[in-house]
């Protein structure tokens, strides 16, 4: 039972966005009960461990025909939040735990495998907020490129004194390639050779209406060779295969101008899985700022939204806001504002169209160590193999672009001797994960010891939420490995100020200087 039945704020769901928005309401000084369903923290983006993971895949691959009690009861307003993960996450199948079965619970398998960007959004989050000092973090060791002609993985330079190490790109590619990297870390907008692109984008509005698309923009301007201009468009902008120059170059910029920052990389992996790591960092900020948790089945939630069409009581209604059963509490709770992602609304929310996402993932576990984090002895003999990498796939005629991020046990994902591999493919319909991406776990190598498969269905924009009740917008685009983790903490901040719009997101404290960007 809880202490109240009202609160200033109720969120829903453990995810990133949410439990940034908890924990800066809950420091500007709102009451805050926080509840998820689930019995881990993370939400959409949580880290679990390999037990977790097969119960997880297990529940969402059950066949959705004969509901269970607590999903069918005719009093929910709300879509069951079991439907629902049903309805975004198909295809899911995982291998038995065989030998792994003893360290199961060693594991951090994140459902949202991401990197931060080191001058990006949630870095600033961490850093403002102080929750930095509850999460841990290590640089990308490397990027790579898989070469079909050598059927091998090639590190790619990222920077200028990566460039004119590589012994595999000849003097005058060697000036094209940095031509190319000068330009986009550069400010384009007002080079004369750009001024066409940006114009023919920024006239349609929209991406993909106008101007040559990023390989095509590289291999035209800069004369880059195909491989080359492969490398910065899928390894550098991150781009995807018919993504415009405009946006490809703006992200290109950002992830260059963040090299040196923290190191030689312009990215960061986070410890024990990253995501759900960081959610739960957040929720142990709000819970110190005197938030209060509730989370599996008895946090399991009847939604009623105030207002006009609303079957919520007279006093709900007079006093606006949201109404909430939880059988945690005995009688219904009130708030002001509820802060949820569509994952757990429906009849409470209005449809206004979609846009689907839909993304293939595979996540594995190897016993032996993959072939692409291994450093050549004649390259650095004091060097020590890389503990994880991105290995990016680039597109041909018969297969979709396809990445791979690598952890290994320096990032607490699993135990030592081991390590994770994660590999996601956006598809433009439906198709069996394991048959896409098994071929590539294979050219990744190692001795697979475990295997999970999925399709996640992220929709953009599919819900118009009443009065009181504040959406974070999943993650919907692309761009999920680089861009990701700061949607996040950006739907994170955009939630704070539905609710207050004039306060101040995560303040410093009197004396305490800016972080030097």
């Amino acid at each position: 039972m809880l202490d109240s039945d009202r609160y200033d704020v109720i969120v829903l769901g453990t995810g990133l966005a949410e439990s940034i928005a908890a924990a800066a309401l809950a420091k500007a000084g709102k009451s805050v009960l926080h509840l998820d369903p689930n019995e881990y923290y993370g939400g959409e983006q949580a880290s679990l461990t390999l037990d977790e993971l097969v119960a997880w895949a297990e529940a969402r691959g059950a066949e959705s025909s004969e509901p269970s009690s607590s999903e069918s009861s005719s009093s929910w307003t709300a879509t069951p939040y079991g439907s629902s993960q049903r309805a975004i996450y198909t295809h899911c199948s995982t291998t038995g735990l065989g030998s792994l079965a003893q360290d199961r619970r060693r594991y951090a398998l994140s459902l949202f495998p991401a990197l931060m960007v080191s001058r990006g959004t949630l870095v600033s989050t961490l850093i403002s907020s102080d929750v930095a000092k509850y999460v841990g973090f290590r640089l990308l060791d490397g990027v790579s490129m898989w070469d079909a002609s050598s059927d091998s993985p090639r590190r790619v330079p990222g920077s200028k004194e990566d460039v004119f190490r590589d012994k595999w790109i000849s003097l005058p590619e060697k000036r094209k390639l940095m031509n190319a990297l000068l330009f986009a870390g550069g400010e384009f907008e007002e080079d004369e050779v750009f001024k066409g692109e940006l114009s023919s984008w920024s006239h349609e509005l929209i991406p993909g209406a106008g101007g040559k698309d990023m390989l095509a923009f590289l291999k035209e301007t800069f004369a880059l060779p195909d491989h080359l201009a492969q490398a910065v468009a899928y390894a550098v902008s991150f781009a995807t295969p018919e993504e415009q120059s405009v946006p490809a170059l703006v992200r290109a910029r950002r992830y260059l101008r963040s090299i040196g920052r923290y190191g030689p990389s312009a990215f960061l992996v986070g410890q024990y899985g990253g995501a759900g790591e960081v959610a739960q960092g957040y929720c142990r900020a709000c819970a110190v700022f005197g938030g209060t948790y509730v989370l599996g089945p008895e946090a399991m939630p009847e939604i009623e939204a105030a207002g006009a069409d609303s079957a919520a009581g007279d006093d709900a209604k007079d006093q606006g806001g949201v109404q909430v059963k939880v059988p945690a509490h005995p009688t219904p709770l009130r708030a002001t504002h509820l802060v949820t992602s569509p994952f757990f609304l429906a009849k409470v929310t209005k449809a206004s169209g979609s846009e689907k996402n839909v993304t293939a993932h595979a996540v594995a576990v190897v016993t032996s160590q993959p072939g692409c984090l291994k450093r050549p002895a004649k390259e650095d003999e004091e060097a020590e193999d890389d503990d994880t990498g991105v290995v990016i796939f680039p597109p041909t005629d018969n297969s979709p672009l396809v990445r791979a991020l690598i952890m290994g046990e320096g990032t607490g994902s699993c135990p030592a001797g081991q390590w994770v591999v994660y590999l996601f493919s956006e598809l433009e319909g439906e198709k069996d994960p394991k048959e896409l991406l098994r071929p590539y776990l294979e050219k990744i190598g190692g001795e697979v010891a475990f295997e999970a498969y999925y399709l996640a269905h992220r929709a953009k924009d599919t819900q118009e939420a009443p009065e009181g009740v504040v959406l974070v917008q999943p993650y919907s685009g692309r761009h999920m490995l680089t861009e990701g983790l700061d949607w996040e903490a950006e739907q994170g901040e955009k939630a704070f100020r539905a609710v207050l719009p004039e306060g101040e997101f995560f303040p410093k404290p009197e004396g305490e200087e800016d972080e030097d960007e």
